[in-house]
C-alpha cells in the first residue's frame, strides 16, 4: 500500500514538472500561474503544486534536474569517447562533447521546451543557472569543467571562472535563440552549421588573450577584497 502511494505520488511531481516546463518554455516562467500548472497537470487539488514542491523555485530546480540527469548522462558518453582518442587536451572537442547532448534537444518537441526553459531561468534574477552549473554534482559537468580549467590553465583564475560562466550563458542563449527562429527536424545542414560556428565562437572567448584593461581592472578588484 505505501508503495502504491509513494508510486502515485512521483507520478503526480512528473506531471506537475511536465506541465510547468511546457508553460514555462512557451509563455515564460513569471507568464504562468501555479492555478494553470495546477489544471494542465490534471490536479484538481490547487495546492498540488505547494505540497510536492513548496514553492516555485522548488519546482524550477526539479524541472532543471529531472532533465539535467539524462542530459549528463549523454555528455558521460561523448567525454569517455573523447578520452578513448586521447583528445582531452583538445579544447574545441571538450566543448563539443560538453554540449552536443544539449544541441541533440533541438530534435524533440521536448527538448526544444526545455531549451526555452533553461533560457527563462538564464534571465531571472533570481537564478543563477551558471552558478547551479558549475556547482553541480553531475559527473558530465564535473568533469567538463576540469578540464577546460586546465586548458585556462594560463589565465587568471578569476578570468577563467567568468569565462566558464559565459560558456554557460552564451550556449543556453544561442540554442534558445535557435528555437525561436527555425523549424527544427528540417533544417539539419543549417543547424550543423549553427552549431560548428557556436563552438569554434566558445572556444574563441575562452582562449582569448587577456588585455591590459581587463588586468587592470582584476588589479583594482583584487585590491578591494583585500
Amino acid at each position: 500500500m505505501q508503495k502504491e502511494t509513494t508510486s502515485r505520488r512521483g507520478e503526480t511531481r512528473t506531471r506537475l514538472v511536465l506541465a510547468a516546463e511546457k508553460l514555462f518554455g512557451e509563455r515564460g516562467i513569471h507568464g504562468v500561474t501555479l492555478k494553470e500548472i495546477n489544471e494542465a497537470a490534471g490536479q484538481r487539488n490547487e495546492s498540488a503544486l505547494h505540497y510536492h514542491f513548496g514553492s516555485k523555485t522548488a519546482l524550477l530546480e526539479a524541472i532543471l534536474i529531472y532533465r539535467a540527469k539524462a542530459i549528463d548522462e549523454r555528455r558521460v558518453v561523448y567525454l569517455d569517447e573523447l578520452m578513448k582518442k586521447g583528445g582531452e587536451r583538445d579544447l574545441r572537442a571538450v566543448v563539443s562533447a560538453s554540449f552536443l547532448p544539449m544541441v541533440e534537444l533541438l530534435e524533440t518537441e521536448d527538448g526544444v521546451r526545455f531549451v526555452r526553459f533553461l533560457a527563462q531561468m538564464l534571465n531571472d534574477p533570481d537564478i543563477d543557472l551558471p552558478g547551479i552549473a558549475l556547482r553541480s554534482d553531475l559527473g558530465g559537468i564535473l568533469r567538463t569543467n576540469a578540464l577546460i580549467t586546465a586548458a585556462l590553465g594560463d589565465l587568471p583564475p578569476e578570468i577563467a571562472v567568468q569565462r566558464q560562466r559565459f560558456l554557460v550563458e552564451m550556449a543556453v542563449s544561442s540554442l534558445a535563440i535557435w528555437t525561436r527562429h527555425h523549424d527544427g527536424p528540417g533544417e539539419a545542414p543549417a543547424r550543423a552549421l549553427f552549431v560548428a560556428n557556436l563552438f569554434d565562437s566558445i572556444v574563441g572567448f575562452l582562449t582569448a588573450p587577456v588585455s591590459p584593461e581587463t588586468l587592470d581592472a582584476l588589479k583594482r578588484v583584487s585590491k578591494k577584497k583585500k
